[in-house]
């Protein structure tokens, strides 16, 4: 069985994906022995993130279980997810 992408926890709505995608592609999405689909609704280049759901601007992106930025616009399940879409929390100082 292919795996495409990889959720690292079941608490994360983005996964990393093992290889380039193309638009419309079908990503099968492993977590631990669980494995989900979402389409691609664009490219998305190699070790770069997936949305598995739809998120709202404002929202936390969550990679590791842990929170790693926020939504900037309304991103779809199957978007690329990067610094053009969110923002990130690294090295961000506490408000």
């Amino acid at each position: 069985m292919t795996t495409d992408a990889i959720r690292l926890s079941p608490d994360d709505n983005v996964a990393t994906v093992l290889r380039a995608v193309g638009a419309g592609e079908s990503l099968r999405v492993r977590c631990a022995d669980a494995v989900t689909e979402v389409r691609a609704q664009e490219a998305i280049p190699l070790c770069h993130k997936v949305s598995l759901s739809p998120i709202d601007p404002g929202t936390a992106v969550v990679k590791y279980g842990q929170k790693i930025g926020e939504a900037l616009e309304p991103i779809a399940a199957g978007r690329h997810v990067h610094v053009h879409n969110m923002r990130s929390a690294r090295a961000r100082t506490a408000p």
